[in-house]
């Protein structure tokens, strides 16, 4: 009987081994990365439209409810009520007016999160007249029950101001 055990528990092993070498080897087609990534890139268009109506409540939603702003210069804004804050502020600065576009959008493997880097043109009333602020940005997208969210956003200068 104990010769039976100890040869069932080596067979055993591989049945379980083989099963787990096929679970979860399922990865997101081509088709799968490029419709998430096109999701990302309509909200993007949806951020956008949401700066040019300075709707810093709708924008806010656009982040997850943990999401965080990381602007240089400035303290973390985490979740809503800090982003819509941080967002207002920064709506309501006269001149204010903000693009931005995508050069890359990665989305992992397993379609749970993706990365957006790209660049920004930063517009503004200064003491002097208006400045434009050209810098980079980097956006960190989670994918929570179907809807790009995004989880982390630091932006900072290329350090040339145009007038």
């Amino acid at each position: 009987m104990l010769k039976a055990k100890y040869a069932f528990v080596p067979g055993l092993s591989m049945l379980l081994l083989g099963c787990g070498s096929n679970a979860g080897s399922e990865k997101p087609t081509h088709n799968d990365a490029a419709v998430n990534e096109q999701a990302i890139r309509k909200t993007n268009e949806k951020w956008l439209a949401l700066i040019r109506d300075h709707d810093a409540a709708a924008v806010s939603k656009l982040y997850a409810s943990d999401g965080a702003m990381m602007a240089s210069g400035a303290p973390i804004a985490q979740g809503q009520p800090a982003l819509e804050k941080a967002w207002g502020g920064l709506m309501k600065t006269p001149g204010f007016g903000l693009t931005f576009k995508a050069d890359q959008i990665v989305v992992a493997s397993g379609g749970d999160m993706a990365l957006d880097r790209g660049t920004y043109l930063l517009s503004l009333a200064g003491p002097n007249g208006p400045t434009k602020d050209i810098g980079k940005y980097v956006v960190v997208w989670r994918n929570i029950d179907g809807q790009w969210k995004v989880a982390a956003d630091i932006f900072n200068s290329d350090g040339a101001k145009t007038p």
